[in-house]
């Protein structure tokens, strides 16, 4: 008998360092920024999957709350001071909208503060 083993993988996430244009920010946020700064480093949070047989299982939930510890590890280092994310589609956009993402005018693109992340984790 010959067993074959797979390798599988089920979920997975990239983040790496990024920055948006200061214009883009809504104001409420803009304002405790540095008016100097053109753009504003981020971390982008990018290809977060589930494999479509692990879906409606909450693993996108607990694999954001991980990629979520490492960004606000990582923000201290690296300065950012916001977890970008650009939704594939509207699914994925609701998704992040409920862990409070907040939309960029006319960008597609989703941010969600440090500052927020911060009081989630400590």
């Amino acid at each position: 008998m010959i067993y074959k083993i797979i390798r599988y993988t089920a979920t997975k996430y990239t983040l790496s360092s990024s920055s948006i244009p200061n214009d883009l920010i809504p104001e409420t946020f803009r304002k405790k920024l540095p008016k100097s700064y053109l753009s504003i480093p981020t971390i982008l949070l990018g290809r977060l999957a589930i494999d479509k047989n692990f879906r409606g299982k909450r693993i996108g939930k607990i694999l954001l709350i991980d990629a979520l510890k490492r960004c606000f590890g990582a923000s201290n280092s690296i300065g950012a001071f916001a977890v970008i994310v650009d939704p594939l589609d509207k699914e994925a956009e609701r998704f992040y909208k409920i862990y409070g993402f907040i939309k960029l005018p006319d960008s597609g693109k989703m941010f969600l503060p440090m500052k927020t992340i911060k009081e989630l984790f400590e």
